[in-house]
């Protein structure tokens, strides 16, 4: 079972809690998690063949934040992640979950169409 720590739970005031939803920008799309006892935090998906070391995320300061941000094609895009290499853990928050045929789920981002 994964253990999640809140470490922003009594802010001070104008401070806002991020959010832990991958987010599109103008980079790619930000992939967040917070786990306070991993060691490493690694972003498996489609679009890297499910590997499970090619996309690392990264301690955001001394918190218990990790993130990545991945360019990507518009689209569907199947994700979990990886904690200290072992333990595939479905994200928390995603646009959609689907089964991922072993008994968890898969988390899906949505990268929407370019504007032009």
């Amino acid at each position: 079972m994964l253990a999640i720590a809140t470490v922003i739970g009594a802010c001070s005031p104008g401070l806002k809690r991020p959010s832990l939803a991958p987010q599109v920008t103008s980079a790619g799309v930000r992939f967040s998690l917070l786990h306070a006892n991993a060691k490493s935090v690694a972003l498996a998906a489609s679009f890297n063949q499910w590997s499970a070391v090619s996309h690392p995320l990264s301690r955001v300061l001394t918190s218990a934040i990790w993130e990545v941000v991945v360019p990507l094609p518009p689209g569907e895009h199947l994700f979990m992640f990886v904690i200290d290499g072992t333990q595939w853990v479905t994200p928390p928050l995603a646009d959609d979950f689907v089964d991922d045929g072993f008994g968890a789920k898969n988390g899906v981002v949505v990268v929407p169409p370019i504007e032009r």
